[in-house]
């Protein structure tokens, strides 16, 4: 199980990419980044399900990991953009 810091350090890190644009992962390469021993790896996987399954980043197999600026057809993760706010509310 990761700790509540490196969870955090994930967050960060996926989240660290200019508004409308996509940063990807390859697993390795977010492990690299967030300092995540290769012990830890499944602990790694198991939380960017969780991170999937409640929408907080996206995935999918194949393309460009741009940490490392290399083609993969490993897992990609991201964290998509937050709303703006008030976007999408109905409010005028």
């Amino acid at each position: 199980m990761l700790s509540r810091a490196q969870e955090a350090r994930v967050l960060e890190v996926l989240g660290d990419s200019p508004s409308g644009t996509l940063r990807t992962y390859c697993l390795e390469h977010l492990a690299a980044a967030v300092k995540i021993p290769p012990a830890h790896a499944a602990d790694l996987v198991a939380f960017v399900r969780a991170l999937r399954a409640r929408g907080d980043c996206e995935a999918r197999y194949g393309g460009f990991c741009d940490a490392d600026g290399h083609d993969t057809d490993d897992l990609l993760v991201w964290r998509p953009d937050s709303p703006v706010e008030g976007e999408g509310t109905g409010s005028a």
